[in-house]
């Protein structure tokens, strides 16, 4: 925030607005967005870290709690008044007495369904609250009530009336349709999923039989040709099975080390040739800090890996860009672990209703038309930074998650959405909690036809 901003923060909360206390809230936050050092490009492939994220810890205050949701909701409330349909808007604070149609852009901290099957919601900017109603009568407007969830910035188009507005409409900020440009030669991305080192439902065999192929050593004469021309390999996160996880996972360990966990897995990654770029993301089982954004694998635990020239450790979330070259700008690809998923598949009705774990390209559609990974707060872990890392600023041309164990492949707008799959046999937790994995298979994209297809190493 600016220090205008800050005085008048200040001064809301009732405290003296001093030097000291304005440049700590006018300070930039030590969230770096950088572009690491490229491996190094042999000709055939490219690799850019294009938005990584790093972090010096500090303390966090009630204030940076209210900078995070204004700044978000600033970010997107610009977003949607670039959009033709938001020409008519005002703010909460202007509605009393105003009788004509007209548009709000509020974030909703509250949401009631009444037995009628309306919804009644509690809508915020930054002038103020109302109470909105959604009446499911509008067949249009009672399929986008079942997206709806806490703490989204939507566009209202209604009507006002005594301290209540009347909905006809919501749209939300979305992402713009998008065209993916093409390579002028044929390279394949191979998106890994969860592999699971250390359980005792990690699948060897079947992984062993990915890493021969990316060596042009297993499957048919057309199959070895289409690993020769795979040059970058995605791990999706969760790369070990980690230690203390869930209620009672030390019956499910085959290794209980967390260091000999990550060793084993780059014994794997060590045998994949060097011209293929390798780009290795954490996820909810990993050795680091649960928190998202979060940092690369840590050195202390996954050294093994760190050894491996063509490896690259990246943040979760992170942005790279792949084959760049000559007159073709290469893809940015969002890798993403997925851990706000099961959040979003077990509170919103029409996903649950749509299929939940078994279309994580439908949650991928409702996160790109929010902008965010977790528009609702808590639907995984997150710190209050100011600049969110959560936030789509950057419009990728293609998305890829992990972590519900589903290899899915679809589109939204042009952008290409890929799940991986894992490499681990169903565990009891997963029995209880409802998931049904699909092991063994491998999401391949073609970049020069932006073409999608699936192998299987079982």
């Amino acid at each position: 925030m600016d220090t205008q901003q800050a005085i008048r923060f200040l001064l809301e909360q009732g405290e003296l607005p001093t030097k000291e206390k304005i440049r700590e809230l006018t300070t930039p936050e030590p969230l770096i967005q950088v572009e690491k050092p490229k491996p190094k490009n042999d000709g055939e492939t490219s690799l850019k870290v294009v938005q990584h994220f790093e972090f010096a810890p500090k303390k966090f205050n009630v204030g940076e709690f209210t900078s995070y949701f204004r700044n978000r909701y600033n970010f997107l409330k610009n977003i949607l008044l670039n959009r033709a349909e938001t020409a008519n808007t005002t703010s909460i604070s202007r509605l009393a007495g105003f009788r004509d149609k007209t548009t709000i852009i509020a974030i909703i901290s509250d949401v009631k369904k009444l037995h009628t099957g309306t919804l009644k919601l509690t809508l915020e900017d930054l002038s103020g609250s109302i109470t909105a109603i959604v009446s499911p009568k509008n067949p249009e407007l009672a399929k986008k009530m079942q997206y709806l969830t806490h703490d989204e910035v939507l566009a209202f188009k209604g009507s006002a009336g005594k301290d209540v507005f009347f909905v006809d409409d919501i749209l939300w900020p979305d992402i713009p349709q998008k065209t993916v440009p093409t390579s002028p030669d044929e390279a394949y991305i191979a998106f890994c999923g969860d592999v699971h080192a250390g359980s005792n439902k990690f699948l060897p065999k079947e992984f062993g039989k990915f890493i021969s192929w990316l060596r042009g050593e297993y499957g048919s004469p057309a199959q070895k040709e289409l690993a020769q021309k795979t040059k970058y390999v995605f791990l999706l996160g969760d790369v070990v099975d980690g230690v203390g996880i869930y209620p009672e996972q030390k019956k499910e360990l085959d290794i209980g080390d967390i260091h000999r966990q990550y060793d084993l897995v780059a014994q794997f990654l060590a045998q994949v040739p060097d011209d293929k770029q390798i780009v290795v993301i954490p996820g909810n089982h990993d050795a680091v800090r649960l928190e998202e954004y979060q940092p690369s694998l840590y050195k202390d635990f996954a050294e093994a890996i760190y050894k491996i020239p063509n490896v690259t450790c990246v943040s979760n979330p992170t942005i790279v860009n792949v084959h760049a070259k000559d007159d073709y700008p290469g893809v940015d690809v969002m890798l993403y672990h997925g851990y706000s998923f099961d959040y979003f598949v077990d509170s919103v009705e029409a996903l649950r209703n749509a299929g939940g774990y078994d279309v994580p390209e439908k949650v991928w559609e409702f996160l790109l038309k929010r902008r965010h990974l977790a528009p609702t707060y808590g639907a995984t872990l997150s710190l209050p930074f100011a600049d969110d890392p959560l936030l789509i600023k950057k419009i990728p041309d293609v998305v890829a998650s992990g972590h519900v164990h589903k290899a899915r492949i679809g589109q939204y707008k042009g952008v290409n959405i890929v799940s991986g799959s894992c490499w681990q046999a169903t565990t009891n937790f997963q029995i209880r909690v409802g998931h049904k994995p699909e092991p063994a298979f491998v999401p391949l994209l073609n970049l020069k036809t932006n073409k999608s297809q699936m192998l299987q190493f079982r």
